[in-house]
């Protein structure tokens, strides 16, 4: 896909299966709550509260489900949208990131819990800020998403597609072939002064 074409190029997509799981669990939750009302001779009124509670929730979490099917990272023009929160997105200066690795992070709760073996780890993808750009060192995230703080930003591989080796290479190619086409752009063509 063209970058100026109106959309942007996709570098790294969302993963919609967490949020997929959790729209599960409230429908069945819902209707177990309905059930056990209906069943225990509750009111009609506690079944249609119950209903109306879980419908809030499976909405929730269908809108949750929604905002992660979009992209994490996308090239728009001279800059990378980043995506880690469901209703914010920020359009990062390519001009500002200076590199892509691939990281690891430990499972949440697992380094107490068994602290003779390694704590099982999680991929992410970082992407590296310039020192130099103070404005865009940390930003407000969904931290299940991932982080932004001290001029890296995290992507949590649980929320995106799955981060493989080739991925990460991918992401990192496009971002140095549009840093080139961008520092092109801008340089002056050559030709007849006026």
């Amino acid at each position: 896909m063209n970058a100026s074409a109106g959309r942007g190029e996709i570098w790294l997509r969302g993963n919609l299966r967490p949020a997929v799981g959790l729209v599960l669990v409230a429908l069945v939750v819902t209707c177990l709550g309905v059930a056990a009302a209906l069943v225990g001779g509750a009111p009609p009124v506690v079944a249609w509260t119950v209903a109306g509670a879980g419908a809030a929730a499976v909405a929730a979490a269908a809108l949750l489900a929604t905002a992660a099917a979009r992209p994490r990272l996308e090239r728009h023009g001279s800059s990378v949208r980043v995506r880690l929160a469901p209703l914010t997105v920020h359009d990062v200066p390519l001009a500002v990131v200076e590199c892509v690795f691939r990281g690891s992070l430990p499972l949440a709760g697992e380094a107490a819990a068994a602290p003779a073996e390694p704590p099982h780890r999680v991929a992410t993808l970082v992407l590296r800020i310039a020192e130099r750009a103070t404005a865009w060192q940390a930003r407000p995230t969904f931290r299940s998403w991932g982080t932004w703080e001290g001029g890296s930003i995290v992507l949590d591989g649980r929320w995106c597609e799955p981060l493989t080796g080739d991925v990460t290479s991918d992401v990192a190619r496009r971002l140095l072939e549009a840093k080139r086409a961008v520092a092109q752009a801008a340089e002056p063509s050559p030709g007849c002064a006026s």
